[in-house]
């Protein structure tokens, strides 16, 4: 299948423009949703500054349209999803982060997909949630080497001593009941409860678990 080379000069908006001129910021687009991948091209090539050097839909597309890229076409960054119908796009990053920088666009950004898309090399994730000047502006900021700030997908979980006492006995093998009732106090046992099981408690201890570098968003 061949793939939707927006930055040819045969792109709507870009007759006469000299789309491969050295040094300009060459973007290549990764996504399963063609809508959503046509319409974020056709938002890079609008831009003075950058142009989309090819859109893929799939893990297996994008090695090949990178493969079939002349030199002069070559990404100078790609921004990729990570939910994609044959794999990963984590495998994707990994292997360009090598080259160029990565922006992970996803529509899950979590926590996990936070942690796992960092260790692969990636220079950053969004939302897809994200307005389109931001995504745009990422895409700067990565292009110029700079830091790019990540969506906060994790706010700080903060647990009282008591609360970590519980956890820690729970890491033991203690029973969550058992180890509530060290307190008499049936508002204690229901507070400390909710702060185990909250979803961002879930989150912290998750994040200090090892876990495969490569995983679906």
């Amino acid at each position: 299948m061949s793939f939707p080379s927006v930055g040819s000069s045969d792109a709507p908006g870009d007759a006469g423009r000299d789309m491969t001129v050295s040094g300009g910021g060459a973007v290549f687009l990764v996504d399963d949703h063609r809508v959503f991948a046509e319409t974020l091209a056709l938002a890079v090539s609008t831009q003075p500054d950058l142009y989309c050097t090819g859109v893929a839909h799939s893990v297996r597309e994008a090695r090949s349209v990178l493969r079939e890229l002349a030199a002069e076409q070559a990404p100078d960054l790609a921004i990729i999803d990570l939910d994609l119908p044959d794999g990963s796009g984590l495998y994707l990053v990994a292997e360009l982060a090598q080259r160029i920088p990565v922006v992970v666009l996803t529509a899950h950004p979590r926590f996990d997909v936070l942690r796992r898309a960092t260790a692969a090399g990636a220079a950053g994730v969004l939302g897809k949630d994200q307005p389109l000047h931001e995504i745009l502006a990422t895409a700067r900021t990565a292009l110029a080497g700079a830091p790019v700030r990540s969506r906060d997908t994790d706010p700080a979980v903060h647990l009282t001593g008591r609360e970590m006492d519980v956890l820690a006995g729970l890491g033991a093998g203690v029973t969550l009941p058992a180890s509530l009732r060290i307190w008499a106090s049936p508002s204690t046992r229901r507070a400390t409860t909710s702060a185990l099981c909250s979803p961002n408690s879930a989150h912290t201890a998750n994040s200090k678990r090892s876990s495969p570098p490569i995983d679906s968003g």
